[in-house]
């Protein structure tokens, strides 16, 4: 059976590239019926901290990754300590004078190699491994030890993670090897860079996965745009879930550095934007729009104002366009021209008392909406809102527009 693992440590915010990690390791077991198991690497104590952990585990709900197994490394420690006394014992491992304990590298071959998943025949000259460390000084073992000893009490099969970890992979395999354990599968992804070629940090905030919920990117957005960094998914332009799982080959995976090009989750987020619903669109309105709009013909405009969103927050960004300058109560200087045409706009519809032949009554006036557009977007909303005029007159209705008219009038 296929088991994958995510093995985060809660001492920072959660990453974009971190999510990708998450979701390929779903991806992955989901595709051939394994399972897929969260392990919170907890044992720096120092820096880890509770608040990152839920963050994890928010982050994991929001995009759906249900896990099989949720376990806790500090759970693990005295194991560790006991793998750690056992590679000293077989004088695999030592301890250095004040200073950490050490893995004896065994040099004998030219080259350590392994074969890689997504990167093929890996092979670094022998020379570049010097002993490295296992354990502080203290006897606590660091991330090498403990993680290798974490799958292997976890079973876990296979493992995708950044390819900044290569190096890791061949420590972890020599001590691998050296305690007889079973073969672990590693597959490392490209890491993701900015558009200037730069690595993403994870101390750069732009790149944390809440910053972007809370921005007003979708999940589904932020799912298609993060998965497809690097792994065209068989050239499937918007995927759910299931054909996410359906559609996902480490082979397809991109060798080079995926580009962070954030036009494109615009694109994908103005994409799925359009598509909610009324009721969804509701929602989105803040506690300051929210007594306003009852008032009006809301249903009317939402498309509308959805085709010029890109993010959530848009939303109400062009609510307050369409709203601001009604409720300000503020009256603009007209030139006697405007003041002649709002006489005459107000004497066509002023026995109207419904929407429903409003531009009909104005037409044969010879009143279209090309003639007097103009003056009732100044003084239904000050031209702050570029909604289509029809839709921004149907919105307040027709007895809020003559209402507006005769302040004009009637000053």
């Amino acid at each position: 059976m296929v088991i994958t693992r995510f093995a985060p440590s809660p001492t920072g915010n959660f990453h974009m590239g971190s999510l990708r990690t998450a979701i390929y390791n779903y991806l992955y077991s989901k595709k051939y019926k394994g399972k897929f198991l969260l392990r919170i690497e907890d044992t720096d104590k120092e820096r880890s901290k509770k608040e990152y952990e839920n963050e994890i585990l928010h982050v994991f709900k929001l995009f759906n990754l249900d896990y099989d197994q949720l376990s806790y490394q500090s759970h693990n420690e005295e194991k560790h300590k006991d793998f750690l006394q056992k590679l000293i014992g077989m004088d695999l491992a030592f301890k250095e004078k004040n200073g950490p304990y050490r893995f004896k590298v065994d040099r004998a071959n030219e080259y350590f190699q392994y074969d890689d998943l997504i990167l093929g025949e890996v092979k670094i000259p022998s020379d570049n491994i010097e002993d490295f460390s296992i354990a502080r000084s203290d006897g606590s073992p660091t991330f090498i030890l403990t993680n290798i000893i974490d799958d292997f009490l976890e079973g876990v099969t296979h493992v995708i993670r950044g390819n900044d970890h290569s190096i890791n992979t061949i420590k972890q395999k020599l001590i691998s090897k050296s305690l007889n354990l079973p073969e672990i599968n590693y597959a490392h992804i490209p890491l993701i860079h900015d558009m200037n070629g730069k690595k993403l940090s994870k101390r750069d905030n732009i790149t944390n996965v809440n910053d972007f919920i809370e921005q007003g990117y979708l999940i589904k957005s932020v799912f298609n745009f993060i998965i497809k960094l690097g792994n065209n998914f068989n050239d499937h332009e918007y995927l759910d879930n299931e054909s996410a799982i359906n559609n996902f080959e480490l082979s397809k995976t991109v060798l080079s550095p995926a580009k962070f090009d954030l036009d494109k989750l615009n694109f994908i987020n103005q994409n799925y934007i359009k598509q909610l619903s009324f009721s969804d669109f509701k929602e989105q309105i803040n506690e300051k729009n929210l007594p306003l709009v009852k008032n009006y013909d809301l249903e009317i405009v939402y498309e509308s104002i959805l085709e010029r969103c890109i993010k959530l927050t848009d939303i109400n960004i062009e609510l307050d366009k369409l709203l601001n300058f009604y409720h300000s109560n503020n009256l603009l200087l007209l030139e006697d021209e405007e003041k002649n045409l709002i006489n005459k706009i107000y004497k066509a519809i002023q026995n109207l008392h419904n929407n429903n032949e409003l531009f009909d009554v104005l037409n044969k006036e010879d009143l279209p909406l090309k003639k007097i557009g103009k003056i009732i977007r100044k003084i239904l909303v000050n031209f702050e809102s570029k909604l289509p005029i029809d839709k921004i007159i149907l919105f307040y209705g027709v007895g809020n527009l003559k209402e507006r008219l005769l302040l004009y009038i009637n000053d």
